[in-house]
């Protein structure tokens, strides 16, 4: 029985996915587009269920049947979804409101300055190695306890992209060295 691996991007405006088979030759491609919404000038969001999760398994169920194949025939998956986001969830894993995109959603730069004033420019780069910018996620979770302090509080874990597609895959809760040095 054939094997393939499986590969799934999640972008702003399109999900594309890739089945590549044992000889790591690509064997079928799929593709959904999807909406960003842009609530207020500066804020830009996805609807992690009905964007990342939806999509996820759209272009999965998609490419097996293209290539005809099962579940059982995976052997491996991997999964990009767009990079520093911001997505408050219980405990269940269910997101408390939309995600807040990477560094073109522009809402926390109060949080960023802040935190620099906090801690310093000499802390800041200590701590994060950069000077802060709006796709550092401490300060979309800083803006989150700001301004909707019931979703705060109701929170479990905040996920980027990634790490929410990871989690519902695997009920693991893990983040990648780069996003996590965006996020604290």
């Amino acid at each position: 029985m054939a094997q393939y691996f499986l590969g799934i991007d999640i972008g702003s405006f399109e999900t594309k996915g890739v089945l590549v088979d044992e000889n790591y030759q690509v064997a079928c491609t799929c593709a959904v587009k999807h909406v960003m919404e842009n609530p207020a000038p500066g804020y830009f969001e996805h609807d992690a269920e009905a964007v990342w999760w939806h999509d996820f398994c759209q272009v999965s169920r998609g490419l097996m049947e293209k290539q005809g194949i099962g579940p059982e025939q995976i052997v491996g998956v991997g999964a990009s979804v767009l990079g520093c986001d911001c997505l408050p969830a219980d405990e269940a894993c269910r997101p408390l409101r939309k995600a807040i995109l990477y560094g073109i959603d522009a809402r926390c730069t109060e949080e960023m300055e802040w935190l620099t004033k906090h801690y310093g420019e000499a802390g800041v780069l200590e701590r994060f190695g950069h000077p802060l910018c709006s796709d550092d996620v401490a300060c979309k979770i800083l803006w989150v306890r700001r301004r909707e302090p019931e979703i705060y509080e109701k929170t479990f874990k905040f996920f980027t992209g990634s790490s929410y597609i990871t989690a519902k895959l695997t009920g693991n809760y893990v983040i990648d060295q780069f996003l996590a040095k965006a996020a604290f």
